[in-house]
């Protein structure tokens, strides 16, 4: 059930509360383009999908690291529960999820990796410091959007 799952320790996590409610916060997330303003300099949007359920980014890694990843939302439950996938080139997947909590009149937002399947060379990335830098990318988005509220 997707509800337990979300409640297990992740690869990569970051939980923040946010000054809004559910609703409102599910709603500007249900819009991809938002997610990589979120990220800001960390992804670049390549293109989104005609639906706007999914798009390739480039993510934007320390010393000039560059990777590309296909996204595709696949799971939602209006307004607690965004799932999707990223998958890299050379075989890395990861299933990303949002998860929201009403607090009172606001949010606590969950947002989560995990890594289903990494290539040589991402294994060796997120051994050296790549979770880490992820761990802050992931702050850094639920900052973001703290602040568009």
């Amino acid at each position: 059930m997707a509800g337990d799952e979300a409640a297990l320790p992740a690869d990569i996590e970051a939980a923040a509360l946010i000054p809004a409610p559910p609703e409102e916060v599910f709603e500007f997330l249900c819009d991809l383009a938002n997610h990589w303003r979120l990220a800001g300099r960390h992804l670049t949007v390549v293109s989104l999908s005609d639906g706007g359920d999914g798009g390739v980014v480039r993510i934007n890694g320390p010393l000039g690291m560059r990777r590309t990843a296909r996204t595709q939302v696949t799971a939602s439950r209006q307004p607690r529960l965004m799932i999707g996938i990223a998958e890299l080139e050379g075989g890395t997947r990861a299933r990303v999820s949002w998860t929201l909590a009403g607090r009172m009149n606001q949010t606590r937002v969950r947002l989560a990796a995990d890594v289903e399947h990494a290539s040589a060379l991402d294994r060796l990335l997120l051994a050296l410091g790549g979770r880490l830098w992820m761990r802050r990318v992931f702050r850094h988005a639920l900052a973001r959007l703290a602040q568009r509220f």
